[in-house]
């Protein structure tokens, strides 16, 4: 009977969706942001999987269908940016500066742990877009040679830390300015970050995703110049 069931590609799809719902429920029940839907969901359906001796080809039947949507959604990203075109062209100066100084900051970041953990080049490659939406993250991944599914697990833990410690960061560096909240968590925790700061308010919602989007793409042009420089510098 489980058999039956596994087979029929509808199963990763449920399963997939379904647990994702739970835990986002489970999340607004609890308001505890380590709680985040993109992990309890991930980590309860590879425990299921474990237990059940569900092979992973199996689930990715439906969970495929699911994966193919990664890029209308990398496409729909424009649409916040042409919808606040006017807000960007008024900060501009202060988006693009925030914006490159944060994928700057996670090259030296990335630089530094590969000096700290001797990294592998396959790990650098893997771990150089951890700061952005995971649409773009798996191209850039591709590209550079990394492994792809540890990319995105990199991306969801930086996403839910991001936003997780974002409110005690702002409160102890007395951050108030909503645009400089917004950006700080569009560019460093991508789409978690973005749900966080929707929930602030609208400006630093609508400043993270400006600064999520120019980050991503930022990191697309930059990605094979930081992996150039890590490898000159350390093989």
């Amino acid at each position: 009977m489980l058999s039956l069931i596994v087979s029929n590609p509808l199963f990763g799809v449920v399963l997939t969706l379904g647990v994702y719902f739970a835990a986002q429920k489970l999340q607004e029940k609890t308001n505890f942001a380590l709680l985040n839907p993109l992990l309890i969901s991930s980590i309860f359906i590879i425990i299921l999987l474990s237990v059940t001796n569900i092979d992973y080809d199996s689930f990715n039947k439906g969970g495929s269908f699911l994966t193919m949507l990664i890029g209308p959604a990398t496409v729909a990203l424009a649409i916040p940016l042409y919808k606040n075109l006017a807000l960007l062209k008024k900060h501009y100066r202060v988006i693009l500066v925030s914006t490159l100084s944060g994928v700057i900051a996670h090259a030296i970041l990335i630089g530094l742990f590969t000096f700290i953990l001797n990294l592998s080049p396959e790990m650098i490659a893997t771990m150089i877009p951890k700061s952005v939406t995971t649409a773009i993250a798996i191209d850039i991944s591709n590209q550079l040679g990394g492994i792809t599914t540890l990319t995105i697990s990199v991306v969801i833990v930086t996403g839910i830390l991001g936003a997780a410690l974002a409110p005690i960061l702002n409160k102890f560096f007395k951050i108030n300015n909503p645009i400089a909240q917004g950006l700080a968590l569009g560019t460093s925790a991508h789409a978690v970050g973005t749900s966080k700061a929707v929930e602030m308010g609208e400006m630093e919602g609508t400043m993270s995703s400006l600064a999520l989007i120019i980050t991503g793409i930022t990191t697309v042009l930059l990605a094979p110049v930081t992996q150039a420089i890590i490898h000159s510098l350390y093989f």
